[in-house]
């Protein structure tokens, strides 16, 4: 690496890039006031009742699973930007709706539309940061994207945690607003975006049928795929394990599980960024994927060590194996962001990515079934048995990352999954370097509307 780059490396990322952070800020801001709200919303507002609430979140989950990789071959030929831009006002449009949707069928419709806009705005970030900036720097970038956003979220729900106090509808409706507001701003500053790699901000000529499923044939990238989504079960661990483990134990005191969320989000806002330094390639990532499989490993057997020991030590321990966790997450994140990059071939790096996602979204099914079985059923068993569940997972990933490691993609030679081509660093230029160019459309990982129980679970692939 260049001297130049390196000073980049350590410098603030501009541009392109920073406006990208911007934008996810903005986006993660509306985002958090909408989060803390939106069960209350949905009950006291809307007057739905827990069941239909549970059925329209269920129903939207599993379409806008379905929808991911479809909306991934779209934005490799319609272009990112675009997508994203669309997916910004789409979800705007959709919150201006949802004063209106008391009626059942009508909340459905337009909760699963929104969950599909959601969905599909992570991969779309990240493959414009892809564009932004050069292959050295992306990890990077995605490290301060998610530490921004987890700001984002924290100081929305804080915000809205005070607005609840006069449990008015105006305010309700008032939120809902905001929260369709920074959407709006969000996509204008995607538009805005201006660098050289326009074209490819803007999709590609048409693939063949054959190349756009390649992704379904790549051997390799669907093995990453899963053993990610096995090891970021950390995400399920903190919004569900702990908080059952410490009702199951009324030894701990039950304040001691918003102390968890609020410890993992300060940790990963400060740092983040750092944990992606010399995280480039999919061999770097599969080793930060085997490193987050150990941390996590021990954050599980602290947590089983919880149950037996006087209720102080037990709250420390809680704390520290949280603090694991959390360091487990920024380290399978960095991971996750390194391989999906790297195996994606450029010309259908959406979809790809998409394809990745799918692996989070397969975690937010079956993680809580899984948890919920170890944790409750088996105990401290149970504990040590995810521990080593994870554990591997992580090793496999490091032998997978590593280029040697057999990738028979689909088809011809030419369809295996080759490393993504990226500008350099230098290319991200200013917004306004190039008025000429058409609207940009791609911000960072873009936070879910829906109600879930972590300000961070998940918000990138």
């Amino acid at each position: 690496m260049t001297q130049a780059a390196e000073r980049e490396r350590r410098g603030r990322l501009h541009g392109a890039a920073a406006v990208l952070l911007v934008a996810v800020f903005v986006d993660a801001l509306g985002s958090g006031l909408y989060m803390a709200v939106s069960v209350v919303f949905f009950t006291r507002y809307l007057h739905l009742g827990s069941g239909q609430v549970g059925v329209g979140l269920s129903v939207a989950g599993a379409v806008s699973l379905l929808s991911l990789v479809p909306i991934g071959m779209l934005a490799d030929r319609a272009g990112p930007r675009r997508m994203l831009i669309a997916a910004h006002l789409v979800r705007a449009a959709l919150l201006t709706c949802y004063p209106f949707a008391s009626a059942f069928p009508v909340f459905v419709c337009v909760i699963a539309l929104l969950a599909v806009a959601d969905r599909a705005a992570s991969p779309l970030v990240q493959g414009l940061f892809g564009t932004a900036v050069g292959k050295e720097l992306r990890v990077r970038a995605m490290g301060r994207a998610r530490s921004l956003q987890n700001l984002g979220l924290a100081l929305g729900s804080l915000v809205a945690g005070a607005a609840l106090v006069p449990d008015s509808d105006g305010v309700y409706v008032g939120i809902v607003y905001a929260d369709s507001v920074s959407f709006v701003v969000a996509a204008a500053l995607v538009a805005r975006l201006r660098t050289t790699a326009a074209a490819a901000l803007d999709g590609g000529r048409p693939l063949p049928w054959k190349r756009r499923f390649s992704v379904f044939r790549d051997r390799r990238f669907a093995l990453l795929t899963g053993l990610n989504s096995v090891v970021s079960l950390h995400v399920t661990v903190l919004t569900a394990g702990v908080p059952l483990w410490v009702l199951a134990h009324d030894r701990l005191p039950r304040a001691v599980i918003a102390w968890t969320l609020v410890l993992n989000t300060v940790v990963v806002v400060l740092f983040q960024v750092r944990a992606t330094r010399g995280i480039e390639s999919a061999g770097d990532g599969g080793r930060a994927l085997r490193r987050s499989g150990l941390l996590l490993a021990v954050a599980c057997g602290g947590l089983a060590v919880t149950g037996a020991v006087p209720t102080p030590f037990a709250v420390a321990l809680l704390l520290g194996a949280v603090a694991f966790q959390a360091f487990a997450e920024m380290q399978q994140q960095a991971g996750a962001w390194a391989i999906s990059y790297e195996l994606a071939p450029e010309d259908r790096r959406q979809v790809y990515l998409a394809f990745f996602g799918l692996g989070n979204a397969a975690r937010n099914t079956y993680g809580p079934l899984v948890v919920t079985f170890l944790v409750v059923r088996q105990g401290v068993v149970g504990w040590l048995l995810l521990g080593a569940l994870v554990l591997a997972a992580g090793a496999w990933s490091a032998r997978a990352g590593l280029s040697s490691f057999p990738s028979p993609a689909a088809g011809s030679a030419g369809e295996t999954a080759a490393p993504a081509a990226a500008p350099s660093a230098g290319q991200a230029v200013p917004p306004s370097a190039d008025p000429a160019l058409p609207p940009s459309t791609d911000p960072v990982p873009a936070p879910s509307t829906t109600p879930v129980a972590a300000p961070h679970a998940d918000p990138v692939p």
